[in-house]
Parts: C-alpha cells; structure tokens; sequence
C-alpha cells in the first residue's frame, strides 16, 4: 500500500464484491475514488493558469520598459562603497529577486506544510512558519556569518557544489509548482510531500506535527545555499578576517532580505477562499518560473554555453578588429595586442559583464582587467575554464594574469549562472 500515491494492492482467495472491498477501505479511514488524471479537465485551472502567465510576462514587461529591473545594479552599486548600511540595501534588492528565486520556493513549501497541519488557524498563526524561518535565517547568517570571518574559506561550497543544489531545489520547486497550480492532479499526489524527505523530516515533530524550531533551522541553512547576492556578500565578509565584522555583514544582509521573503510568505498566509485558489495557482506559475531560472543558471555553470547567456543590457558583445604588433591577428575590440601581451578590458556590472565576449590570440600572455562597479550575482566570478576558483571581485580594478594556448572558448559566468560570457582564442598569424 502507498499512501502517497493513494494505491493499494488486495490478495484473495477468491472473488470479493467491489462493494465489500469499498467498505473495508471506509473502515480503515480511507475512500476509494477514480484514477487521477495525468492533466487536469477542469477549464477554470487552465484559466486561471493564462491568466496568470499573461500578468507574469505584462509585469516582467512593465518592470524591463520603466527601468525597474535595474534597482539592483544602482543597489549594488552603492553598496559597493563599504557601509554597512548600504549591505542592508543589497540584501534588500537580493530580497526581491535572486534571493526570492531561490528561496522563495523553500518559503512556499514552509507554508504549505504548516497550512496542511493548521487549515483553520488564524492570520497570526498562518504567519508563524514564516516569521520563524526568517528569524532562524537571521540567526543562521549571525553565526555562520562569524564562523566564515574566523575560519576562511572552509565554510563556502564550489561551484559546482551550488549548482547542484541549485538543481536540487528546482526539482522541489517543479514539484511545488505542480501541485499549487493543480494542472496534473496525478502529479499533483505524487508531489504531495513539498520537500524532500530529509527536510520534511527537518520540518516534523516526533508526532509527524509542524516544528517552529525546525524550520527556523531550515532557514538558517539557506546560508549554505547561497544566490549570486549572498556569494558576493559571504567572500566580502570573508575578506574582512574579523568574526564581529563578517558576522554583522551577513545579519545585516539577511535582514535586508526579509521584506520580500516575509512579502511572498504573507501573501501566502493572509489568502483565504476563492481568491487563495486563484492566489495559490498563480504563485504557482511563479514558482515553475523561478525553478526555470534556477535550472538555466545551474546549466550555465555545469554546462557552459549550453543555454544563451544573459547579459547586460547595453553589454553585447564585442566586435572583432585587427590589431597591431608583431603577433597580429582578429582580436575584440576590448582587447590591446603588443608583441609579448594583450589587455582584455572587462567592466563588471550589476547585470553581467560589459562587453561578455573577447577574442584573444593564442599562446600572447593575457592580462585581464575587470573594473567591478557594483556588487551583485555577476561579482561572483566562476570560470573553472580558465582555472579561476569561485571569487568576488573587490570594487575597482581587478586583475588576472592568464596564458591561453590552445585555440578554443573559454566560458565564465557569475556564482549562480545567471550571466556569463567566453573568452574566444584564435591561432596566431604568421
């Protein structure tokens, strides 16, 4: 018997009248009922989905026209002046969107999970999952905050590490959406548990009930699962050596990024009759659409080049040209070729790399300046490629030293792979 996916087998000895087995199950506490649909018959579900995709895509429209999606490149941008203050406004802007992305699918799940053990609870009692997640968040970014000052690097994951994890969420995220969308009502029973087995167990009691404790823990462990923001920020409090300092860095941040998760999750709990129906399908769609997100950048670093990459708006790539000197030959327009060296000029903004294409000669000695103007997902700079472990470029210029001989392309991207760009190198003239 599977009591997930709501199937039982009966052995007998013989021929049994349906309805004595129909009276057995009732008696046992269940009901038996038609195979579930593998897409839901329902018009109103398939409604309420396009109408949902369509104010989806009109606002994501309405936000690229007014110039709104660039709040976090001028928030980046600011912060990347030191205050402390300011990593508050970064935290803010990674609230609203990278941060949501990724965790803003955990924080659905939390609700869920508390809305099947408390259907009838009050307004204040639907919010607690929420405010105990973010606290145990806040909490989490303290203290790990300060271990990450006191003990270096040891307490960050690699590159690939995130992006399987950042897979890993997805699957859970699809299976979420799924279900609050109710579009496949046979999926939807298959994806009845909203977390993996291991969290869920993290979000129970020993009595199967819903723990405040456990998810606050569940929130403190989004440390460990970091979007490209919290990547940018760890390595800066990193950087500072001083356990006080980083761990007020990573508060501060966390605490910047509770307005949009504490947003998405009092929606979520205020929404009652027709309009949570209609709420639920639609925070659904969102859902699919950030796990979409998340698997695209997960991509982007497991398998560069494989998904096209996003970019700054007015980055684009680089035009090739001749250039002079005694290793001539079809160099990018954002590269300087002498006889012994070519300078590679990158500029690193909120939204990618500008310009995210260069085109170098094979075997010259390369120096590559990144002038990194804001903080945010692109100053977490990933390029297993070129033998660059995960690091965050610090405000200003930035060097690399590199020597590419063999001609080919060469991928990087930023710590969650939303931009990315290559370095393409061409054989040398004779």
């Amino acid at each position: 018997m599977s009591v997930r996916r709501g199937r039982a087998t009966v052995r007998t000895t013989g021929q049994v009248p349906r309805s004595a087995l129909v009276r057995a199950v009732r008696a046992a506490g269940y009901e038996v009922g038609e195979e579930e649909q593998w897409f839901s018959r329902d018009r109103t579900v398939w409604r309420d989905l396009a109408v949902a995709v369509a104010v989806l895509l009109v606002l994501g429209l309405a936000l690229e026209v007014s110039g709104l999606t660039g709040l976090a490149d001028r928030a980046g941008g600011l912060a990347s002046s030191g205050s402390l203050l300011l990593v508050v406004v970064l935290g803010l802007a990674a609230g609203f969107s990278t941060c949501m992305a990724l965790v803003g699918g955990l924080v659905l799940a939390v609700s869920a999970r508390h809305a099947e053990q408390h259907p009838g609870g009050s307004a204040r009692e639907r919010m607690r999952p929420h405010v105990a997640f973010n606290l145990g968040r806040l909490g989490g970014f303290a203290v790990l905050g300060g271990l990450t000052g006191a003990l270096g690097s040891a307490l960050t994951l690699s590159g690939h590490m995130v992006a399987v994890l950042m897979v890993a969420v997805s699957v859970v995220m699809v299976g979420l959406g799924v279900r609050l969308t109710g579009l496949s009502p046979r999926l939807s029973r298959s994806t009845a548990v909203t977390l993996p087995a291991g969290m869920t167990k993290g979000l129970e009691g020993t009595d199967g009930s819903y723990s405040d404790r456990r998810a606050a823990l569940l929130g403190a462990g989004t440390f460990l699962l970091p979007c490209g923001f919290t990547q940018a920020v760890q390595v800066y409090a990193l950087s500072t050596g001083d356990p006080l300092q980083a761990s007020a860095i990573m508060t501060l941040f966390a605490l910047g990024t509770m307005p949009g998760l504490l947003g998405v999750g009092g929606l979520a709990a205020l929404a009652r009759g027709a309009f949570a129906t209609r709420f639920f399908r639609f925070a659904g769609v969102a859902v699919l659409a950030f796990a979409a997100v998340n698997v695209s950048g997960a991509l982007g670093i497991l398998a560069p080049g494989l998904v096209a990459p996003a970019t700054a708006a007015s980055g684009g790539g680089a035009a090739t040209s001749g250039a002079p000197g005694a290793a001539s030959g079809p160099v990018s327009a954002n590269v300087t070729l002498t006889e012994d060296l070519q300078t590679v000029r990158t500029t690193q903004v909120g939204t990618g790399y500008e310009p995210y294409e260069a085109v170098v000669v094979a075997g010259v000695p390369i120096r590559w300046e990144i002038d990194s103007v804001a903080i945010s997902c692109a100053a977490s700079l990933w390029a297993p490629d070129l033998g660059i472990e995960p690091q965050v470029l610090q405000p200003g210029l930035n060097v690399i030293e590199l020597v590419l001989d063999e001609p080919g392309t060469y991928s990087y991207s930023c710590g969650m792979g939303m931009y990315w760009g290559a370095i393409t190198v061409v054989p040398a003239e004779d």
